[in-house]
């Protein structure tokens, strides 16, 4: 939780429901919006909170837990209503109500956030947590409140959870390469499905397979632990499969190699034509596919780039045993 955005959040919901909006602050509003989703939620969970004062009794006196809680129990679900014949209605009735009434929806408002602040401030924050993902095709780097960055591949999420005892990531989906901050007393932890990767100052890439978890040093060292593999170190140059079922031992790898997609290439030594594609694929809206089971043995060495076909076309047009077919949406391989 960013208390420092939801103590902004709170500014704007009063200032819409008392209806104090200027156009310059109207387009302060809009910007301040379109920074982040974490911006969006936090405003959606302050208005969801606002609507449920008129039904409490104005004497209520809440402490800061019983504030916490209902702010808790809100924050799981809430609802965006589209513009409707009622909105008028709505908004009407909501302009009626008595100044105490309105008073009293700010006063708890406020103490809501004070209360947030209370509790999960004080400089380091006690908890924090953010989600942070990308599309297909896109990338982005995450700075972190500690100072070290994650840099995160396409179609990946991950999620921040940062304590007074570790630094924690759940990388939920995709790939992120980790530049972390030394801090001896505090480590920092990548959990990703049953496997944990735990770093104090080092460089480090992690990929998310469908069933596999890949983790590759590129500086420092790591410890890779999985609940059904014994842990084990890795030093710079150094990757490690871990399997639903156990993990690889540790082996040298080709960290630029691994790293290749924070470049936009894809690197390919001796792999199959159906990795190939499900590499291409996680970056193009333009599927590649493969028609013929039998290329499943068709293997391709090089690089390419990650986001555009044109080289990866050309390299299989080449190939003798193949035939490549295109239309808007898909690239058709198929065994000539």
């Amino acid at each position: 939780m960013n208390v420092q955005i939801y103590a902004e959040a709170t500014d704007w919901v009063v200032k819409h429901r008392d209806g104090e909006l200027g156009t310059h602050e109207k387009k302060a509003f809009d910007a301040w919006v379109r920074e982040s989703p974490q911006h969006v939620r936090a405003y959606l969970e302050m208005s969801a909170v606002w609507e449920d004062v008129p039904s409490l009794d104005p004497s209520w006196n809440p402490d800061a837990e019983e504030l916490i809680a209902r702010a808790r129990a809100e924050s799981n679900v809430f609802s965006v209503e589209m513009p409707n014949a009622d909105a008028p209605a709505r908004e009407h009735r909501d302009m009626q109500r008595t100044p105490g009434a309105r008073y009293f929806q700010a006063k708890v408002l406020y103490a809501l956030a004070a209360s947030l602040l209370i509790a999960f401030g004080c400089g380091w924050l006690l908890f924090q947590r953010d989600v942070y993902s990308t599309g297909t095709g896109e990338q982005r780097v995450v700075t972190l409140p500690d100072g070290s960055t994650v840099e995160l591949n396409s179609r990946s999420r991950l999620a921040v959870h940062y304590s007074q005892h570790e630094r924690r990531i759940d990388l939920l989906q995709g790939q992120a390469l980790f530049r972390v901050e030394r801090n001896v007393a505090l480590p920092f932890i990548v959990q990703t499905g049953s496997t944990q990767v735990r770093a104090v100052g080092t460089q480090f890439d992690v990929y998310r397979k469908t069933d596999d978890i890949v983790v590759t040093v590129v500086e420092g060292r790591v410890a890779v632990s999985s609940a059904n593999a014994l842990p084990n170190m890795l030093a710079a140059g150094e990757q490690i499969i871990v399997t639903p079922a156990t993990a690889t031992a540790v082996k040298r790898a080709d960290a630029a190699a691994a790293t290749a997609w924070t470049r936009r290439n894809l690197m390919f030594d001796e792999s199959p034509l159906t990795e190939v594609a499900f590499e291409f694929n996680r970056y193009n809206t333009r599927k590649l596919l493969i028609d013929s089971p039998e290329l499943a043995n068709f293997h391709v060495s090089g690089i390419f780039s990650s986001v555009d076909p044109t080289l990866l076309v050309r390299f299989l047009r080449a190939q003798p045993e193949l035939v490549v077919r295109e239309t808007s949406s898909e690239i058709h391989v198929q065994k000539r």
